[in-house]
């Protein structure tokens, strides 16, 4: 009988245009962009700024906290490496920096998500050390 395949868990493939971005997550850092010629703040990281085209980028350190704009739930995982993890719970945030993000809501109190919650930025280790992945909690009202 053939040995089952065990699925596994993907991780992000660095390049060098988001480097600085993981490298800051790995050290417990939101970073985002900031173009130095208009000022437009972005995620995710790109080589331009979507606003005026500038290459003129730097990255700052993002407070980490914000609200939920949309969320869904997955009970169902494409992936079979993530069945042990159902039901997860993908948000959009809103940081308070005004830019949106998409991520995962983990933690205490999660089965009662609304729109509108406060979430604050938390870090999940991976298999890799490099790579933390940036997850977002609730803050408690």
């Amino acid at each position: 009988m053939a040995e089952a395949v065990q699925a596994k868990k993907s991780l992000p493939k660095i390049n060098k245009v988001d480097q600085p971005y993981w490298q800051g997550a790995a050290a417990g850092k939101l970073l985002i962009q900031k173009c130095k010629s208009c000022g437009k703040l972005q995620f995710f990281p790109r080589v331009v700024c979507v606003d005026c085209f500038s290459g003129d980028i730097e990255w700052l350190e993002a407070a980490g906290t914000g609200k939920i704009h949309s969320f869904t739930w997955v009970r169902v995982p494409r992936n079979p490496a993530f069945k042990e993890e159902v039901p997860i719970c993908y948000i959009n945030v809103i940081l308070d920096e005004g830019i949106i993000m998409e991520s995962r809501l983990v933690g205490k109190g999660i089965e009662k998500v609304k729109l509108g919650d406060r979430v604050k930025v938390a870090f999940q280790e991976t298999h890799n050390p490099e790579i933390k992945l940036p997850v977002f909690e609730l803050i408690e009202r």
